[in-house]
């Protein structure tokens, strides 16, 4: 048999009271800007991906053509 356990303390359900917390609206601001250097970021990667894919692109074609020629 086990010991039963009673109702928690400040009667939040395990939350205990989160839901007032001040610093939450900065934590907001700081989450929101974060999501938006990562998009930029994640642009800024493609961007140079396919900036590299197109001068390797090219880089194969000059190849080939010299290929040919020779």
């Amino acid at each position: 048999m086990s010991i039963a356990k009673g109702p928690l303390d400040g009667g939040q359900g395990g939350r205990l009271g989160h839901s007032n917390m001040d610093h939450w609206d900065h934590t907001e601001e700081v989450k929101a800007a974060a999501r938006k250097r990562r998009r930029f970021k994640a642009r800024a990667d493609i961007v140079e991906g396919l900036i590299e894919h197109a001068n390797e692109e090219d880089e194969l074609g000059r190849q080939d053509l010299a290929d040919g020629l020779s």
